[in-house]
């Protein structure tokens, strides 16, 4: 379990796991004090994904209403200047009971309670086990909209959450596909580079890994894990990064491809 990944469910009177674990199984009304649905399908249901927005081949995306049409935002989030991509787990049980709507409900009413106070879910999008992929943060499907977190790359990062705890399950392949794509959808829409050691550079803003000030260098595709002391995304999922970034760089570089004049590529780059 990953019982330090600050950004997601508290680490003192209630693990993530616990939460999460107790909320679905009590109902999440019940523990958090909102609407939820009851419901032991883990996938999106036929009307839910008819909704879903198609942003590139083969990667269609539930827009945060399909979670939280009745769960605003707090208050306004800002425009992030986003310079690598950050994977997540949420740490929840993988057989957890209710759907993916419910859990990223939880994170919601977490996130903006009183252990955070953050104005809305901290992620910008959710993968479910299934391949389903969700908007998190609201707005996060129109731009670059600032997430929060607890690593200190606040303002910098976009970031993409697992649903369920991989810190010895391997995530599902239609979960990683689903990642990839998504990943190098932000990658193109957001010109980051994901040719072989491409780097992020920016200060930290402070986490117990990172201190305020420090200069931060990191793979433009990171986990967690690099930005503060945590398991996060656990180790079967943080182990697949080097694959990850292998699959995403010629779905980026097949998207950057127009007809007519090409922008010049360096011979000294290399594929992941």
């Amino acid at each position: 379990m990953c019982g330090q990944c600050n950004g997601d469910f508290p680490k003192s009177t209630l693990s993530r796991r616990a939460l999460i674990a107790g909320g679905l199984a009590a109902g999440t009304a019940g523990v958090l004090g909102i609407a939820t649905q009851a419901s032991g399908a883990t996938q999106a249901s036929g009307a839910l994904l008819s909704a879903a927005v198609t942003v590139a081949p083969g990667l269609n995306i539930l827009p945060r209403d399909a979670w939280g049409a009745d769960l605003a935002p707090k208050g306004p989030m800002g425009v992030e200047d986003v310079r690598f991509l950050l994977v997540h787990h949420t740490s929840s049980p993988n057989n957890y009971r209710g759907t993916q709507r419910d859990l990223i409900r939880v994170a919601y009413a977490f996130h903006t309670g009183p252990a955070k106070r953050w104005n809305d879910v901290a992620y910008n999008f959710f993968i479910g086990q299934d391949g389903t992929v969700w908007e998190g943060r609201a707005g996060s499907l129109d731009g670059p909209v600032e997430a929060s977190a607890s690593g200190g790359s606040q303002g910098f990062a976009q970031l993409v959450c697992l649903l369920g705890d991989f810190t010895d399950f391997t995530p599902p392949v239609a979960m990683q596909n689903s990642l990839v794509r998504l990943l190098a959808h932000l990658a193109h829409r957001y010109d980051l580079s994901t040719w072989k050691d491409a780097r992020a550079q920016f200060i930290s803003r402070g986490s117990d890994r990172w201190k305020a000030g420090s200069f931060i260098e990191t793979p433009t595709i990171s986990g967690h894990r690099d930005m503060t002391y945590t398991a996060c995304p656990g180790k079967a999922a943080y182990g697949l990064l080097p694959e990850w970034r292998r699959r995403v760089h010629p779905l980026v570089q097949a998207a950057r491809k127009q007809p007519g004049l090409q922008r010049a590529e360096r011979l000294s780059l290399e594929a992941p």
